[in-house]
């Protein structure tokens, strides 16, 4: 079985996925020669990698394909409808990366309740916090409501994640986990505007597709409340960020931390980045070193499924 795989990475994560590559598999980068490349597409039984190492010329050459397994979780920009035509299955990376996103979401909560941003800076200054008590513009993240858009596997983690933070749980998502579920995760269903409503903070961890395109919006953000907090890391596109910045700037809502933005590598004149009240990351949720043995076996797991001709895990719910 022949593999594919793009785009190129850092050679220490290429030879985690070299030292797992399982008895009868070959595998190889994609090449940047056209020639080349459509040559490697037409014996390629399977891709593995990322979503930006798939070019819309190459669909016309996936003819032997039987997978297309991505090592992250999002897959927007794909042409769904070809795949769908032509047979193959995409699959992600099966939440490999879910314990990192749903920490990095916990960080950045974190990070923007407590302020860290600005007190780092202010000590690395060669000044002091004031010594007036009760001038802490610092919160706690205990006791607050913490509503979840999206109940995937990231959701799921960051559920069990936030457990031990004594926190009310509350969630909205299309599929909803049976009550025996919901009981264990101890979080409560919403419909989505009664979720901004009641949310402390508000996180995003839903897929970018026609029905959540800037599902946080004017309409959305008036719905929150005051001292709110919105923590996106799942896709800019879910956020208007020019709605987003006018609330904030107008402290209509009271912070944010912010790892996706709607065009990346994000424009440093993005005046979201002028903001005090807003934590940045340059899309940094997903990768970490502990994910890469995941994410490589995860993949390597399910091209070894349909090598057995067996059906993959984790297809893309508009392909199932």
């Amino acid at each position: 079985m022949k593999i594919v795989f793009g785009p190129e990475i850092a050679p220490a994560a290429w030879q985690i996925g070299e030292s797992l590559l399982p008895q009868g598999f070959t595998l190889e980068l994609l090449s940047t020669s056209p020639d080349q490349r459509i040559e490697q597409w037409e014996s390629a039984d399977c891709y593995l990698g990322f979503r930006g190492g798939i070019q819309e010329r190459d669909y016309d050459h996936m003819t032997r394909l039987k997978l297309i397994q991505f090592l992250s979780a999002g897959y927007d920009g794909m042409n769904l409808e070809k795949l769908r035509k032509m047979g193959i299955p995409l699959c992600n990376n099966g939440g490999a990366n879910s314990y990192a996103v749903a920490e990095h979401a916990i960080m950045l909560m974190l990070a923007v309740s407590r302020q860290l941003p600005d007190l780092d800076r202010l000590l690395r200054e060669g000044k002091w916090k004031s010594s007036k008590f009760g001038q802490e513009e610092e919160h706690e993240v205990a006791g607050k409501t913490i509503g979840i858009v999206g109940l995937g596997m990231i959701g799921k983690v960051l559920v069990r994640r936030l457990a031990g933070f004594e926190v009310k749980l509350i969630y909205t998502d299309p599929v909803r986990p049976t009550p025996e579920e919901a009981t264990r995760l101890n979080v409560q269903y919403r419909e989505p505007d009664d979720l901004f409503r009641e949310a402390d903070i508000v996180t995003l961890h839903a897929p970018f597709d026609k029905t959540t395109h800037h599902m946080v919006c004017e309409r959305t953000i008036n719905l929150m409340k005051r001292d709110a907090i919105l923590i996106n890391c799942a896709r800019g596109e879910l956020v208007n960020e020019a709605d987003l910045y006018r609330a904030l700037k107008e402290k209509r809502i009271w912070a944010a931390g912010l790892d996706v933005f709607e065009k990346e590598p994000a424009d440093p004149k993005n005046p979201l980045f002028t903001l005090p009240n807003v934590v940045l990351s340059p899309h940094a949720a997903g990768p970490t070193w502990e994910s890469w043995p995941k994410r490589w076996g995860n993949s390597f797991a399910n091209a070894q499924r349909v090598a057995r001709g067996e059906k993959p895990l984790w297809v893309v719910p508009e392909l199932r």
